[in-house]
């Protein structure tokens, strides 16, 4: 590579911090590992604390838009959280918002000592938090958008909203769980009851599998986000772009 992973993750963090995009090679990796390298440089880098991980290209939908094929991961760092109805100033590179859901952990998950099963996150939550989460791309779109260059470049989060936690909920209480999305009032999507779990269930699984092999924990007080969609492209200065997660409250993102 004519760049060192080091020296990729440097200048991904700096581009993050400094709201701006550049010309990066990161069409250079060769590998889902390699991927994986860069994004954890790019965190260190950042000097930044972890509260969690996200997973979004979650449903067929956002896969296709975002030209991956299977879900991506990132940190949540801590300075990208965000209050609900909070500004938020859109900087280059946005790739749009989408309504995702946070699972609160009680217990450190995976368990490095037992089989990581539905079950295991099933014992780990404690609630759940709505959310609105913004996706963006630290380079220029020269650069190919695919699962790997997507990884490296934070799993693609830009900052998140989070509504009220509700805590003592499990994924079994969530099965009639509709997620309403608006932008300045009209519905923009509807994510209806079985089809929402499902995915998120899926991608849970795949956030777990992920977290197990590379020997990650993620802490009690943390979470678990997983991006379900749609992913709303029309991010515009102006608007506001909520959710409705029924029973689990909503949560509102003001684009400055």
């Amino acid at each position: 590579m004519k760049a060192s992973i080091a020296e990729l993750g440097e200048a991904l963090a700096f581009n993050r911090s400094g709201g701006t995009i550049g010309d990066l090679p990161l069409h250079l990796i060769s590998s889902e590992q390699m991927a994986e390298d860069v994004q954890d440089a790019a965190f260190a880098a950042l000097d930044d604390n972890s509260v969690g991980y996200y997973a979004t290209a979650t449903i067929p939908a956002t896969r296709r838009i975002l030209q991956c094929d299977g879900p991506v991961f990132g940190p949540l760092p801590g300075a990208s959280m965000m209050s609900s109805h909070s500004p938020f100033r859109l900087p280059p590179g946005v790739l749009g918002a989408e309504w995702s859901l946070g699972l609160l952990l009680g217990d450190s998950y995976p368990d490095p000592h037992r089989p990581v099963t539905p079950s295991l996150i099933e014992e780990a939550i404690i609630g759940c938090v709505p959310m609105i989460t913004i996706l963006g791309r630290r380079v220029r779109g020269a650069v190919p958008l695919n699962s790997w260059t997507a990884t490296a470049d934070f799993g693609l989060h830009v900052a998140s909203a989070k509504g009220r936690p509700v805590f003592d909920r499990q994924l079994a209480d969530l099965e009639g769980l509709e997620v309403v999305a608006s932008m300045n009032g009209a519905v923009v999507g509807r994510s209806r009851g079985e089809q929402v779990m499902r995915e998120v269930r899926q991608a849970i699984a795949s956030l777990s599998l992920y977290l197990a092999r590379r020997g990650r924990q993620v802490p009690p007080g943390n979470l678990i986000a997983i991006g379900g969609g749609p992913l709303i492209l029309q991010a515009v200065v102006g608007q506001a772009f909520a959710a409705d997660f029924g029973d689990l409250g909503s949560v509102e993102m003001v684009f400055a």
